[in-house]
């Protein structure tokens, strides 16, 4: 089975490493699409050299029909990121609707008729290095399976995937927006709750004008994609002052998108990476890659977040640090 060829070649990682090009089309690719149902000694189900203008694909599968899918292999350790858009137009110019590239270990799969630029067609990394060999079964099979790619399951599970990502990112940006609408109209009962609150921590109730100010400060610092310039906030606020005793005993906020738990860690196992956004009291945002290729089934990814030095309880309060978002897409302020 895939799983228990993955197995194999986890457990000899390293002379996999060292195989030119050549040896990884035969090793693993093939070896692999064969587990998968193909047949590599049937031209109308595999091409090598695939023809496409003046150049040629390394393997296409489903030749000359509406589900075909091309893949173009690369030596282990090459930068796959370099290679992405020659593969792209080789998609674009035949009308391929799912691509792969790969080095042999890590597999990159696309949608190349999708809308954005070429890193948001990839939908999903398989990593045999670094993957549990379970997931790289289950996906290789989804995707790349005979089976699934003839019948066009492929493609729409593959479409089904990036549309359900699209729906969480509008999802969040819809709750800031309501958030920022809350916060920038506070009515009387948002205005008592934060004064009585304040009360109960310091003795004393502030001036509803006060509170009025502070959340319309916060509309500035907490707007994410529906503010794109945020105003940054620069001199000091009096309720923060007021607040700030108790801040210790509170748990940093930290929210996923995908917001499902289970949905978050699904994808951030497949690609192994996602973008931190921190944002601070002063109004600034801050975007870090977080290389996720150690993460596993088993990792608690809250947890795994929490574990940061910045993020520790104490330490994200000395730092001015009021909230975290983790996205598996690049945040649209990074890509400006």
């Amino acid at each position: 089975t895939i799983e228990q060829r993955v197995t194999r070649i986890k457990n000899d990682i390293v002379s996999f490493r060292d195989l030119d090009e050549s040896s990884i089309k035969q090793a693993i690719v093939l070896n692999l699409l064969s587990l998968a149902g193909w047949n590599p000694f049937d031209p109308s189900e595999l091409v090598p050299e695939y023809t496409v203008g003046n150049r040629r694909v390394d393997f296409a599968l489903n030749p000359n029909s509406t589900n075909t899918v091309f893949i173009e292999v690369k030596r282990p350790g090459a930068n796959l990121a370099y290679h992405s858009q020659q593969l792209l137009e080789y998609c674009f110019q035949e009308g391929v609707k799912l691509s792969v590239l790969t080095n042999g270990l890590s597999w990159w799969l696309y949608l190349p008729l999708q809308g954005g630029s070429w890193q948001q067609r990839r939908f999903l990394t398989i990593d045999l290095e670094s993957q549990e060999a379970e997931i790289v079964h289950q996906q290789f099979a989804k995707y790349l399976a005979k089976e699934n790619v003839s019948n066009g399951k492929a493609v729409s599970d593959a479409e089904d995937l990036v549309e359900s990502q699209r729906r969480a990112e509008i999802a969040s940006a819809t709750i800031i927006q309501a958030w920022n609408q809350i916060i920038g109209t506070p009515d009387e009962i948002l205005i008592d709750l934060i004064s009585e609150t304040a009360e109960h921590i310091t003795g004393f109730k502030p001036d509803a004008e006060l509170v009025k100010e502070f959340l319309s400060r916060r509309v500035h610092t907490l707007s994410n994609e529906v503010n794109e310039n945020p105003r940054p906030v620069t001199d000091p606020e009096p309720l923060i002052k007021l607040i700030q005793p108790v801040s210790r005993d509170r748990t940093l906020p930290i929210v996923l998108v995908p917001q499902n738990s289970t949905d978050f860690k699904a994808v951030l196992l497949q690609r192994k990476e996602a973008w931190i956004e921190t944002t601070y009291n002063d109004g600034r945002k801050e975007v870090k890659r977080w290389d996720a290729s150690r993460m596993r089934p088993s990792s608690d990814v809250i947890r795994n977040l929490r574990s940061r030095p910045e993020y520790r309880q104490g330490a994200w309060q000395r730092k001015g640090i009021i909230g975290v978002r983790v996205s598996i897409e690049r945040p649209r302020s990074e890509d400006r």
